[in-house]
C-alpha cells in the first residue's frame, strides 16, 4: 500500500475518532441546565381589603409640598424611615394640641395646617389626617387608624386616631402617631398596631418601649394615655385611604376590624351617647379573620419565572400603589433599568444574579426581589 493511501486511511480514522467527541462538547456548552435558584425574597401578600388610595398625581400634594416648605424638612436625608419619622416631628413640631375645644376649620390638611401656623389647636384625628397627607405627598403609602382600649359600659375606654407606613427598609407596616412624635419598638423593629396589640394581650407590653422622636429616644410613654399601648387593644382601618387626593367628595365609613377570639367575646366602649362603638349599630364594621389581608404588602413584588430554550422568562405583578414602573439591576455592579413586567433575560454565563423593584410615582423604591440561576 502506498504512503499516500496510508495516510488518508489515517485521516478518515482521526475524523472518525474526533469529530463525534467535538459536537459532543459544543453540544454539553449549549445545553447545559439553567437552574433557578431558591433565595429568600420579601413576603407578597396582596391587598383583598381596602378600596382606594392616595392620587399622587394630584396638584395637592405638590401644592402641600410647596406651601409648607415640606422638602426641607427631609432636605439630605437619604433613609427612608428617618425621613418619615422627620415629617411626624414636624407636624408634632407645627400642631398645637387641643382635646376638648379643637379650632374649628375645613377638615383637609391644609384647613388645619394654616389654621394650626396661627395657633390652632387640635385633636389625634387632625394629626392623623396631616400624616396621611404630608407622608404620602412625599410616596409614602399610609392608611388612618381609629384605636380604643375598650373600657366598659360604666367607663368608656375612648378613641385615639393614628396612622400606619408602609416600611420598604423593615418590609412590614408601622404604627407612628404624630399627635406625640412616637412609635413602639421592640428588640430595635418598629411595630404595627396588630403588633402592639399582640404584645398588650400576651403580657401587658412588658417586652415593647415607645420611641420618640426623629432620633427614637426611649421614654416611658406619651404625656396622655391614649397615646399609650394599652389604647391599641381596638383596632379598625378606614377601608378607603384617599383622604387628601379625594377631597372633600366621598369617603367611606366602612372600617376594616381584626376578629378574633378577644374581639368575638368583648364590646367595644368608648365615649359618646351610646357608650358603645358607633359602628356597631350603622353595621359598618368589616371584620376579617384573615390577618394576611391586613397586612397586606404594598410595593413588594410577587415574580414568576421559568427557564425556556436558554432565556428567563418572567411576570412581574404587586400591589404599588401609583406605579410608575418595575425596574432590573444585573448583579454585581449593574445599573437600575425599567423592565416589562413580561420580561425575557438572557442566560450566558455560569451564574446570573438579578435584583427587581417597583418604583412609584414619587421616586419611593420597594424591597428589592432577587433572582439567580445557575448552570449545573
Amino acid at each position: 500500500m502506498s504512503t499516500t493511501k496510508i495516510l488518508s486511511l489515517v485521516a478518515v480514522a482521526v475524523a472518525v475518532v474526533f469529530i463525534p467527541r467535538l459536537l459532543s462538547s459544543n453540544a454539553a456548552e449549549s445545553s447545559g441546565k439553567y437552574e433557578l435558584i431558591e433565595v429568600e425574597n420579601p413576603v407578597f401578600r396582596g391587598n383583598q381589603l381596602f378600596v382606594s388610595h392616595e392620587d399622587l398625581r394630584s396638584p395637592r400634594f405638590r401644592q402641600l409640598r410647596d406651601r409648607y416648605d415640606l422638602d426641607k424638612v427631609v432636605e439630605g436625608q437619604t433613609n427612608e424611615f428617618k425621613r418619615i419619622l422627620l415629617l411626624r416631628h414636624w407636624i408634632k413640631e407645627h400642631i398645637r394640641i387641643e382635646n376638648d375645644h379643637p379650632t374649628v376649620t375645613r377638615g383637609d390638611a391644609f384647613g388645619i395646617l394654616d389654621a394650626a401656623l396661627q395657633g390652632g389647636g387640635f385633636h389625634c384625628g387632625h394629626f392623623m389626617v396631616v400624616q396621611n397627607a404630608v407622608l404620602n405627598a412625599f410616596g409614602y403609602v399610609t392608611r388612618c387608624l381609629g384605636v380604643g382600649p375598650g373600657g366598659t359600659p360604666d367607663s368608656p375606654g375612648g378613641h385615639h386616631g393614628v396612622n400606619e407606613v408602609w416600611s420598604n427598609d423593615f418590609r412590614k407596616w408601622v404604627l407612628i402617631d404624630a399627635k406625640y412624635d412616637t412609635h413602639f419598638e421592640k428588640n430595635g423593629i418598629p411595630l404595627s398596631a396588630l403588633e402592639v396589640r399582640d404584645e398588650l394581650l400576651r403580657n401587658g407590653v412588658a417586652d415593647i418601649i415607645c420611641m420618640r422622636g426623629p432620633d427614637r429616644r426611649p421614654v416611658d410613654g406619651p404625656e396622655e394615655p391614649e397615646g399609650g399601648p394599652v389604647t391599641y387593644r381596638w383596632l379598625t382601618w378606614e377601608i378607603q385611604a384617599d383622604r387628601h387626593s379625594n377631597w372633600p367628595l366621598f369617603h367611606s365609613s366602612a372600617l376594616v376590624t381584626w376578629e378574633d377570639e378577644y374581639s368575638r367575646s368583648h364590646t367595644w366602649w368608648r365615649r359618646g351617647e351610646t357608650n358603645k362603638h358607633w359602628a356597631y349599630d350603622a353595621g359598618y364594621f368589616v371584620p376579617t379573620r384573615h390577618r394576611g389581608w391586613i397586612e397586606w404588602t404594598p410595593n413588594v413584588l410577587d415574580v414568576t419565572a421559568s427557564v425556556e430554550q436558554g432565556q428567563l422568562r418572567g411576570q412581574i405583578t404587586s400591589c404599588t400603589p401609583n406605579l410608575l414602573e418595575y425596574q432590573v439591576r444585573e448583579e454585581p455592579g449593574g445599573h437600575w433599568r425599567p423592565i416589562d413586567p413580561y420580561f425575557t433575560l438572557p442566560l450566558s454565563q455560569p451564574r446570573h444574579e438579578w435584583l427587581l423593584r417597583s418604583v412609584n410615582l414619587a421616586g419611593v423604591v420597594g424591597p428589592s426581589y432577587r433572582l439567580v440561576v445557575e448552570r449545573k
